[in-house]
């Protein structure tokens, strides 16, 4: 199975950032998670390379919560792209 660049990088945000817990964790708890989600998608990175990646996650994760965050009006009708 096929794993995209996008469907990982989704899954390492929502995992390095949901929930007080996962805030409160230490550097070495938080790499164990990414680490984790890594390797369950079949792709096993270094520390080094998860050091990296952490700090774009969480700032991902910050843009996530806050378009989550964000209210939209029921009068507001979907794209075209989504009802083809």
């Amino acid at each position: 199975m096929s794993v995209s660049r996008r469907r990982l990088f989704q899954s390492l945000a929502l995992a390095s950032g949901c929930g007080a817990a996962a805030e409160a964790a230490e550097s070495t708890g938080a790499l164990d998670a990414l680490r984790n989600v890594s390797a369950a998608h079949g792709i096993n990175l270094s520390d080094d390379r998860l050091r990296v990646l952490k700090p774009v996650l969480e700032q991902r994760a910050a843009r996530l919560r806050a378009l989550r965050d964000f209210e939209l009006d029921d009068a507001v009708e979907p794209s075209r792209g989504i009802l083809e």
